[in-house]
């Protein structure tokens, strides 16, 4: 819920008036805007900040966001004596017509990320497009437990890439403009910690959380003779309950890209990304709830609900990953905003 700024008098213009008690009059904990900054709008979904706008001493706002502030992609500046957010928007849909299908950026943790989820994509799209299509797999020449072991890979990239999310929601900077081509001061790395006021660190424990259950049924997979019900006991359920894990964080994604519950932001290419994400963990969930009846007393077809479902889910995950590597690029555009270290000092 977002509340604009109350300008009624003997109210302080930079107060943003909240129903729950936040740090700062609102604002992220974890970032230190200059105290000198205009405060105009505060964006959050619960007790999460999401967006803050303010007024730079030149008069532009600066639009901060929890997701670029987290990929050190900088912040938004844009020209306009308002938080007039239909400008800020028009911005965004600028920037998606300098659009980088691929590059190389070894210097940058969330293009490592993309990479690493990448593979792991593209191992479940190998190990789970034959199971859908036999003829596919006879022309492989991959046996059963190949094509598992591939999905098992898979989940191990997975769980690399979704512990590096944590690492780098807990190692985001405290500077509101500075991006990563600003080569920020070196600060002190954080292996751990604990930020759940965060939305961004929300959305990366809960997907490690299904990252590492999701490791367990693709291990077990690998199993043979398994019974009916050791099948549900050691594979479906795990599997079932880390597909919720990533429909929860591919959900808190959006709502950091949307800034409230939901919304349509087709021009967005980080709400593409996570919207991607929640299509494929959708897939995974539909197959693991099939999967359940593939054996045992009560059974079900399995090529819709389980093996279809499960290789669509895939595809989606890929699309979704890949669109990572893109979007950090998309810093490097001369098109991209500034990231406003100028403003910060007042000039």
């Amino acid at each position: 819920m977002t509340r604009p700024v109350n300008r009624m008098p003997g109210v302080p213009v930079n107060r943003v008036e909240t129903d729950q008690k936040l740090p700062a009059e609102g604002l992220p904990p974890h970032v230190d805007f200059p105290a000198h900054w205009e405060l105009l709008r505060t964006d959050r979904v619960g007790r999460c900040v999401t967006r803050v706008i303010h007024r730079l001493p030149d008069g532009r706002l600066h639009v901060w966001t929890s997701r670029r502030h987290r990929k050190h992609l900088g912040a938004l500046i844009t020209e306009g004596a308002e938080a007039d957010l239909k400008a800020i928007e028009r911005r965004l849909r600028t920037d998606l017509r300098h659009f980088h299908w691929w590059g190389w950026r070894f210097d940058h943790l969330s293009w490592w990320i993309g990479l690493i989820f990448i593979i792991g994509s593209i191992c479940f799209v190998l190990g789970t497009v034959p199971m859908a299509f036999s003829t596919i797999a006879q022309w492989m020449g991959w046996s059963a437990w190949a094509l598992d072991f591939t999905c098992f890979m898979g989940s191990v990239f997975f769980t690399i890439g979704s512990s590096m999310l944590v690492l780098e929601a807990l190692n985001a900077p405290s500077d509101p403009s500075r991006s990563h081509a600003g080569k920020p001061a070196r600060r002190r790395w954080r292996w751990f910690g604990w930020e759940w006021g965060r939305i961004d660190f929300r959305a990366a424990v809960v997907q490690l959380t299904g990252a590492c259950i999701f490791n367990i049924n693709c291990g077990m997979a690998l199993v043979a003779g398994l019974s009916w019900w050791q099948s549900d006991l050691y594979v479906w359920t795990p599997s079932t309950l880390a597909s919720c894990c990533f429909v929860m964080a591919s959900y808190i994604g959006l709502v950091e890209v949307s800034h409230r519950r939901w919304a349509w932001l087709v021009w967005d290419m980080a709400w593409w990304i996570n919207f991607f994400s929640l299509l494929g963990s959708f897939g995974f969930l539909c197959s693991s709830l099939v999967g359940y009846f593939g054996q045992g007393p009560l059974e079900f077809p399995q090529w819709w609900g389980n093996f279809f479902a499960l290789m669509i889910g895939s595809w989606f995950f890929l699309f979704s990953t890949y669109l990572l590597v893109p979007e950090v690029l998309s810093e490097d555009d001369p098109a991209t905003p500034a990231d406003g270290r100028e403003a910060a000092s007042g000039g």
